[in-house]
């Protein structure tokens, strides 16, 4: 039986140190990374080298000399993103840049990602640091499934804890205070963001042949897009499903009829359903301009924005025992754990109507107990003293 030919080849250096290379499926010779002090160590070094190959495991060690700038630049020209989520990783990605970007991927380690992310929770809330670490982390992801590197080395890193911040909630009486201090032009898109609880993207991306009238539905079809100034028409939803259609109150169907007749008349098929005064695309500078002085004007919180509107509409149906399924439909998300988790909070009065619902409960299995250890209805129970 002939002897197994041997994997790769071994070559003593003229400094005395042993070189270990292989050929690859493509044709050239690769080098290991370093060279090795003793012969065995640069066999043992080929026999992993094999194994990891068999296995499908092998990272070329030249493939993680690109730097991490290098890797993140082209990562973000990758197809299919949306322009805003682009944007927004291009810039969470430049903060990385100082402590990282230079250094190449197969260099970084895990005491790397942890020393830069512990500097800038130095300078940013919790909340900031955890967002934008999930794009570099996103980036080691990338690399590793690129076979650039074996492993994320951001893998296990502890970032600030973050707190929930505080949601406005609204009463349908302060929604309405709000609508009268908005212009006439933009009440309606005001009732779409608090009743049916629309993100901005969507709600002024609505078009006219979005609305069924007869069938008093919503369909959610596109969305507009604002990047560094630039206004983008999204001929899709945010994602399979924000693709949705709403069941729309009888009362904001008919606001958004009146508003059609008074602002846009004419208007048909795909032209937008809320637009400016001079008829250009609604810009997000509409939230400083109009939204916050109309939200001082009627003496609401001031951390009110457009999106906590949709906030206080998707937190109306918790209030009104909504299945979580059909708030998931309504919102737009993935799961109905995310709605809940989000934009669910448990207020005073639904805490005390359940409170009221199981002191009626128990006051029934109460008058029907006959043991000596629970105080029955109006019964004084043991004194303090006794």
């Amino acid at each position: 039986m002939s002897a197994r030919r041997q994997f790769g080849a071994i070559r003593r250096l003229p400094s005395g140190r042993w070189q270990a290379r292989y050929r690859a499926s493509s044709g050239p010779m690769v080098t290991a990374p370093s060279t090795f002090a003793t012969k065995g160590d640069a066999s043992r070094w080929l026999a992993v080298t094999e194994a990891d190959l068999i296995r499908g495991q092998y990272v070329d060690p030249r493939a993680g000399r690109v730097t991490l700038g290098q890797w993140a630049d082209e990562w973000l020209t990758r197809p299919g993103k949306r322009a805003n989520s682009v944007s927004r990783d291009r810039q969470a990605l430049a903060l990385w840049r100082a402590d990282l970007g230079a250094r190449p991927l197969a260099a970084i380690t895990a005491m790397h990602v942890q020393t830069a992310v512990d500097a800038r929770a130095q300078l940013a809330a919790p909340a900031t640091v955890a967002r934008d670490f999930s794009a570099l982390r996103a980036v080691f992801n990338a690399a590793v499934d690129a076979d650039l590197i074996a492993r994320s080395p951001a893998r296990k890193t502890k970032l600030p804890r973050v707190r929930p911040g505080e949601h406005v909630t609204l009463t349908a009486e302060e929604l309405l205070r709000l609508t009268d201090e908005v212009p006439s032009l933009f009440r309606a898109l005001v009732l779409v963001g608090g009743v049916l609880g629309l993100r901005w993207g969507e709600a002024i991306g609505l078009r006219v042949c979005d609305i069924d009238f007869l069938r008093r539905r919503v369909t959610v079809a596109q969305t507009v897009e604002e990047v560094a100034g630039k206004i983008t028409i999204v001929a899709q939803a945010k994602s399979e499903s924000g693709l949705r259609t709403l069941t729309v109150p009888a009362f904001l169907i008919e606001i958004l009829a009146a508003h059609l007749a008074e602002h846009r008349p004419g208007a048909v098929g795909d032209d937008l359903v809320f637009i400016g005064p001079r008829g250009g695309v609604l810009r997000r500078r509409f939230g400083e301009r109009v939204l916050h002085p109309a939200i001082k004007r009627a003496k609401l919180s001031d951390s009110l924005t457009f999106h906590e509107l949709r906030h206080a509409a998707i937190s109306a149906l918790a209030e009104e025992q909504v299945h979580p399924s059909t708030m998931q439909q309504r919102a737009g998300h993935a799961s109905a754990r995310l709605t809940l988790e989000l934009y669910t909070k448990v207020t005073d009065a639904s805490d005390q109507a359940a409170a009221a619902a199981l002191d009626s409960r128990f006051r029934v299995a109460l008058s029907r107990h006959s043991g000596t250890g629970v105080a029955r209805e109006g019964s004084a129970g043991p004194s303090p003293d006794a």
